[in-house]
């Protein structure tokens, strides 16, 4: 019995319609993230509690958005 010959790779795909990879998304620069953190509210303070600079204004203290903890007024 004869053997059959095995299509190479790029044979057995060449029918595909191939396109190149769309490029990765850009990182967003320094200026996006704090832009983006200023719409979102946060001040800037790092939390006494936790640490995270997810501190946003409550009324004329600072709430903690991660963990709930106020910046001591109550």
């Amino acid at each position: 019995t004869a053997l059959k010959r095995e299509p190479a790779p790029e044979e057995a795909l060449g029918h595909l319609a191939w396109e190149a990879p769309s490029p990765a998304p850009a990182a967003k620069t320094a200026d996006a993230r704090r832009m983006e953190a200023r719409l979102k509210g946060y001040e800037g303070e790092s939390c006494s509690e936790c640490g995270n600079f997810t501190m946003v204004r409550n009324g004329t203290c600072l709430k903690c958005d991660t963990c709930g903890s106020t910046s001591g007024c109550s």
